[in-house]
């Protein structure tokens, strides 16, 4: 069993420093001729490259991709050899820029995104990166008409010839619907390009009664756009797109292909304990597939862009993407570091600008007061990316009078109860980040691990509750809220765990995320990835009485039946206490639980008052309409007598020959198969087959389950077993 984990879980100081990396490669001689490319996605942060030993380039920024043409500097039907250096120390030009000493996120370090190797004939369509051309490169996609009737599609595709010699040409663009049927067609007469030029080609496709994109149903298509050269084709790129308009205004709110939508989502870091950025495509999916099934809809990507995985899965789950620019509380009047914020929105813009997901696009620097004059020129680089006037908004902070951005962020007034935007009193605005500044910020009562118990766990979900529940009053000039944040995570000015999270850094949910997941519809959204429809989630262990005596049910039912060892304790609908100021109750150390604060939400909870802790099993009944629909329960554990081990597949299986890296949990259990909550075994995993340990080996339960990361590296085969002292070892064979 092989095992490796660059970081420790408590990070104290972040690593920074010099990595150097060497890939061999063989190119065949039959694609002498072609142009042959490097696409980096992502490289942290100051990257060098040499290839055959000559010195190529130079890449500044750690989370935007960057493209090296290599066709003149290969050997073909023998080795070709790239190094490539990296360097991930704080630098003062290069955003975010800021010291990681003194950055609420950690930079991470080396090659931790995928590098391609692209082969094309000379004549063929561009790379948006690689070309540099405002509003041009590549594919774009825009939608200037959209209805349920009819939808215009608007294609422009950018294409060079690198021949000797000019070069004729049709470009053919073929619409295909999820059934693998093309629904639209275009196709271009003859076209030609001389020897080193280029040109951009557009063409419209009409879809009638189009499948549209939505949250709820995010129908996606396959774009092919071909180059045919005497019928036959010489290069084809496929671009996956969703066919949606988006609105947004003061009086309407946000509307997507013309009806309502409100915004119920969150903030992301993208990092794993132990081994930072370096997450595969699935890992990102499955981070994507826990946000949605929490009930939330959009996720704004803090504070830098993600990893094109993540996109992909937010345009196939529904999720709607508040998509950032590096930055964080950091400004440099280095005309090297403006230079580089202007290329970043341009180059964040140039790579996801196809993503149906992407409602807004954050060009300003978060958190950061730079002049007013260099904010609106950002606004304007930005939207000098795009072509025409729909369904392209910015965003950013509002600590100015000049509007700059088309959806301000809320402003911050000191009163946690009023997230209002008053500077720019004409838009439509977006609360960027709640639950957390607000309580006490670093010292928050809503930063709780799961290893602080259930009464921390549930004080937090109440000031989660509490804020959602007040930003209601807004809507729909408040678009709608997103909390700080959806996993804990680490921090470079900051030991330790930050326990901001709805789940833990381990993806571990925890009773807010029950809060989220109880205001979905009870109604199937027809989202075949997620789990939809009536919810009923207990916020209790049962363990002891928690310290205001009460159980708190997260649900989307009408009723609520609660029973102790099977006797009816009672039956309530859902809370309509009264709405209460900030700190009323907590600060005179009284209970927050008055069953109010919740007339704004689609589902208010269900607090149960003076309920006597009885050992046993506690078991919540929904009901809607009079008829049973989901149910709950929470059985007091006995003392630890065995393991059950879970895959955490969420949404994405583990299968063979796939890499992949996966939590793998060890959950501690009485003998009768109920979770110990306060177990703190210490237990060892051991892995058969040609994986690896990306964790410790042995590490200790945090509230009766221990977690590892497993990466699979394409095994053909994989058995887990886990071993923990006193307990009878346990094993899975996952393929």
């Amino acid at each position: 069993m092989l095992s490796a984990f660059p970081e420790p879980l408590i990070i104290v100081k972040p690593r920074e420093g010099i990595a150097w990396y060497k890939k061999s490669f063989r190119i065949k001689k039959e694609d002498k001729g072609k142009s042959i490319s490097l696409y980096f996605e992502a490289a942290m942060q100051v990257a060098d490259v040499w290839v055959n030993g000559r010195y190529i380039t130079r890449h500044t920024g750690g989370y935007l991709p960057f493209v090296i043409d290599i066709s003149q500097l290969v050997s073909y039907d023998k080795e070709n050899n790239i190094y490539l250096r990296l360097n991930n120390k704080a630098n003062p030009v290069v955003p975010p820029g800021k010291p990681v000493e003194k950055l609420d996120f950690i930079y991470y370090s080396g090659l931790y995104r995928g590098v391609w190797l692209d082969i094309k004939d000379p004549l063929h369509i561009t790379d948006a990166i690689a070309a540099g051309k405002i509003a041009g490169g590549g594919v774009f996609v825009t939608y200037p008409e959209v209805s349920k009737s009819k939808a215009v599609i608007d294609v422009q595709t950018h294409i060079v010839n690198e021949h000797s010699n000019k070069r004729g040409f049709q470009v053919e663009q073929v619409l295909v619907n999820k059934a693998g049927k093309p629904v639209a067609r275009n196709i271009t007469g003859n076209n030609s390009l001389d020897a080193g030029t280029d040109a951009h080609y557009r063409q419209s496709l009409t879809v009638v009664n189009p499948a549209l994109w939505h949250p709820d149903h995010p129908d996606l298509y396959q774009l092919k756009s071909i180059i045919k050269v005497n019928g036959q084709i010489v290069d084809e790129k496929i671009t996956r797109i969703g066919i949606r308009s988006f609105e947004i205004t003061r009086e309407k709110g946000l509307l997507i292909n013309g009806e309502p939508f409100r915004i119920t989502g969150t903030n992301r870091h993208q990092n794993y304990p132990y081994i930072g950025n370096a997450l595969t495509p699935n890992a990102g999916y499955r981070d994507a597939w826990l946000i949605k099934n929490a009930g939330m809809n959009c996720v704004r990507t803090g504070h830098y862009p993600p990893d094109p995985a993540f996109m992909q899965a937010a345009d196939e789950l529904g999720i709607l993407i508040v998509n950032c620019i590096p930055g964080w509380q950091f400004f440099n009047r280095a005309q090297a570091f403006e230079d580089h914020v202007m290329d970043d929105i341009r180059q964040m813009i140039r790579r996801d600008r196809n993503h149906p997901s992407v409602l807004l696009w954050e060009t300003s620097l978060n958190e950061t007061y730079p002049p007013v004059e260099f904010r609106c020129r950002q606004a304007e680089v930005a939207h000098s990316e795009w072509t025409g006037t729909k369904n392209f908004f910015t965003s950013g902070d509002s600590y100015y009078k000049k509007t700059c951005w088309d959806v301000p962020y809320d402003d911050w007034n000191g009163d946690p109860g009023a997230r209002d935007n008053t500077t720019y009193p004409h838009n439509a605005f977006l609360i960027r980040e709640y639950g957390d500044y607000e309580f006490g910020g670093g010292n928050s009562t809503t930063r709780q691990v799961r290893g602080n118990g259930q009464d921390a766990l549930l004080q937090q979900a109440w000031n989660l509750q509490w804020e959602h529940n007040k930003n209601q009053q807004n809507y729909p000039r408040a678009i709608g809220d997103l909390t700080w944040a959806f996993y804990d995570g680490l921090a470079g000015c900051v030991v330790g765990i930050e326990g901001w999270g709805v789940a833990d850094i381990f993806r571990i949910p925890k009773f807010s995320y029950s809060l989220f997941q109880s205001q979905r519809s009870v109604s199937s959204s027809g989202n075949k990835n997620i789990i939809t429809g009536p919810a009923v989630n207990i916020a209790h262990y049962w363990q002891q009485p928690n310290k205001w005596n009460n159980v708190v049910i997260y649900s989307n039912c009408d009723e609520i039946a609660l029973y102790l060892n099977g006797k009816l304790l009672a039956r309530q609908k859902p809370d309509e206490g009264p709405e209460t100021a900030y700190g009323k109750d907590l600060e005179s150390g009284g209970d927050p639980f008055n069953g109010g604060n919740a007339n704004y939400l689609p589902h208010p909870p269900f607090t149960f008052k003076n309920i006597s802790f009885v050992p046993g099993t506690l078991k919540a009944v929904g009901f809607i309409n009079g008829r049973e629909a989901a149910s709950d329960r929470a059985t007091t554990a006995g003392r630890a007598a065995k393991m059950q081990l879970v895959i955490a597949e969420n949404g994405r299986p583990v299968q063979k020959g796939v890499d992949d890296n996966v939590f793998v949990y060890v959950k501690i259990a009485d003998a009768a198969g109920n979770v110990v909550p306060e177990a703190a075994n210490t237990v060892t995993l051991k892995l058969q087959g040609a994986a690896l340990l990306e964790s410790p080996a042995t590490v200790n339960a945090e509230a009766g389950i221990a977690t590892f990361i497993v990466r699979t590296h394409q095994a053909s085969s994989l058995r887990i077993t886990a071993i923990a002292a006193g307990l009878p070892s346990i094993s899975k064979v996952v393929f």
